[in-house]
């Protein structure tokens, strides 16, 4: 090609074939969304720091934080309790999209998530079925391992049960503020994690866990649940079905069955905890017939595992009333007042159950033993009775 010649212009093929082609992709992956949302919150928390000061130190005199660092009566990341049943005030954004279903329970379960809904005393006890999730901090080289931060559980109607923060047992390298909503200073007055855990322990006890991705709350506690008793919204059939997904998320399945928005910004377990619990309310029927012989075997395992004594003593004196229409010619008195059976004849047994003999013979109301027992008797006779054959049983019939 020589230097002094202009390009030759595209063909009308190429040209045609250029209008075609789609344009530059301006969507970003969630990796991109999330780094992104990050840097956003790094920034702002630069911009929060501007006077140097951070960590526990700025908050030290203060009874209440906010996000920004200043003095409030309502938190949003979460509270910094330390009794652990006290209920956190923690709120999240909740939207309230159109509703997927003209349905009483649908709206039930709508203002039971967002956490506008009344509840009498009766609805606030722990009952058969809680709802737990659990918010994490990283630990370890660049955040990569997960710590225990806030657990928090509810019961069938939403009630909180337990929410609090928990000490970490490990150095925090990465607070994760931007997604767990748990910031250092949360950590002030917190309960350690033993404490927290026997609380959450007693509450699984008996009861049905529902949760989403259940195994890492429970792992992440080092507890263990029987699965006859978990309800996993990630792992039902049903909801997988619906999502079109092995692993749906949470959020995705909250706004396409309950028609609320969760997790806008920094998550509340608490809201999560609802949102699962909703969920399993609107599919409890069908999900339960699906699981009943799985649940009810196991009851009824635990069931006799846990019988009371007095099951057994009942079958004992049980026992003892069928021994009381024995025969009295079968218990003698032995020195000291004291009864006792005489030997049982040959073969063993009690009345009423087969020994193995055909026919028992008795003389004078008393049993007559094979063993040589008339032979006895026949020694102590007085001298003027005398048996016409040697044969006892030609006796008994005189």
């Amino acid at each position: 090609m020589d230097k002094g010649k202009a390009p030759a212009p595209p063909s009308s093929n190429w040209a045609k074939l250029q209008k075609t082609l789609p344009g530059p992709s301006t969507s970003k992956t969630s990796k991109q969304k999330k780094s992104e949302a990050r840097r956003a919150f790094m920034a702002q928390e630069k911009q929060t720091n501007k006077y140097g000061v951070n960590g526990v130190s700025r908050y030290i005199g203060q009874s209440d934080f906010t996000r920004n660092g200043q003095s409030s009566s309502s938190t949003v990341a979460g509270p910094s309790k330390i009794t652990i049943p006290a209920p956190s005030k923690a709120k999240e954004d909740v939207v309230l999209l159109p509703s997927p279903a003209d349905s009483p329970l649908v709206e039930e379960l709508r203002v039971m998530v967002s956490g506008k809904g009344v509840l009498n005393e009766s609805k606030k006890a722990p009952g058969n079925y809680i709802a737990i999730d659990c918010e994490m901090v990283g630990t370890g080289p660049n955040g990569s391992e997960s710590c225990l931060a806030r657990v928090s559980i509810v019961n069938f109607h939403g009630h909180i049960l337990l929410d609090t923060f928990v000490q970490p047992r490990e150095k925090v390298t990465d607070w994760r503020t931007w997604i767990s909503g748990v910031r250092e200073s949360d950590m002030i007055g917190a309960p350690s994690f033993e404490e927290v855990q026997k609380k959450v322990a007693e509450l699984c006890e008996g009861r049905i866990v529902v949760g989403h991705a259940v195994d890492n709350d429970l792992k992440i506690l080092l507890l263990s649940h029987p699965s006859p008793l978990i309800r996993d919204t990630q792992r039902c059939k049903m909801l997988r079905e619906k999502a079109k997904s092995k692993h749906p998320g949470l959020k995705k399945l909250s706004e396409m069955e309950l028609g609320i928005r969760i997790q806008q910004g920094s998550h509340s377990s608490v809201t999560d905890a609802r949102a699962t619990m909703g969920l399993y309310r609107l599919h409890k029927v069908e999900w339960e017939k699906q699981l009943y012989r799985t649940t009810e075997a196991y009851r009824a395992k635990i069931g006799k595992s846990k019988k009371p004594d007095n099951a057994d003593k009942k079958r004992k004196r049980d026992d003892d009333d069928d021994g009381e229409g024995e025969d009295e010619d079968e218990v003698e008195v032995h020195e000291g007042g004291k009864k006792g059976k005489r030997d049982q004849f040959p073969g063993g047994g009690r009345k009423g159950i087969s020994s193995g003999l055909g026919l028992i013979v008795r003389k004078n109301g008393k049993r007559v033993d094979s063993g040589g027992g008339f032979r006895a008797e026949k020694r102590n006779q007085p001298a003027t009775s005398s048996v016409s054959s040697g044969n006892w049983w030609e006796s008994v019939d005189e």
